[in-house]
């Protein structure tokens, strides 16, 4: 039986992967792949906690309506402490979701295609890890007081500390 402990678990998972893809990229100068592993990585993170949170969602790219709705919800009970963290991930995620597909496939501008390449550059990459850094940050509080995700602390303590070390270059 899949229980949401599991379900969080798989999800992180996965966003811990693509993180880890995150600093190889940024490591490589790869700034347009860094910030599309980027985007996957925040919204792997943010359905880890929407599943948490007992939830159930369809394909969906931009999560942090999903964790709107919980925050502007009367019918969940949930600590204010983790509802500001909640509130923080959702708006810290909303700059990389309103990239859509450019991160991707690129844009068109006056008629002609913008690669991600010429998009996505150092500053973009040091924005983006940024807040991957502070969504990592505020998920590390919020799962730190879940005894069956506890083991998963120092990895969050791993990744947000390569993200610094990164900015930091």
């Amino acid at each position: 039986m899949t229980n949401n402990y599991n379900k969080t678990k798989e999800w992180l998972s996965l966003a811990f992967r693509n993180v880890e893809r995150v600093i190889k990229n940024y490591q490589f100068s790869d700034y347009s792949e860094c910030v599309y592993k980027i985007q996957i990585s925040i919204e792997q993170l943010q359905k880890a906690l929407i599943l948490l949170l007992g939830l159930q969602f369809r394909k969906i790219h931009d999560p942090s309506k999903i964790l709107d709705s919980i925050v502007n919800s009367d019918s969940l009970e949930i600590d204010i402490e983790i509802l500001n963290r909640i509130k923080e991930v959702a708006f810290l995620a909303k700059g990389i979701e309103g990239e859509g597909t450019a991160t991707r496939y690129g844009t068109i501008e006056e008629g002609k295609l913008i690669s991600p390449e010429d998009k996505f550059g150092k500053l973009e990459a040091d924005k983006y890890l940024k807040d991957l850094k502070n969504i990592l940050l505020n998920l590390k509080e919020i799962f730190k007081e879940i005894p069956h995700l506890k083991q998963d602390i120092p990895l969050f303590i791993k990744f947000i500390k390569k993200c610094e070390d990164l900015l930091l270059e």
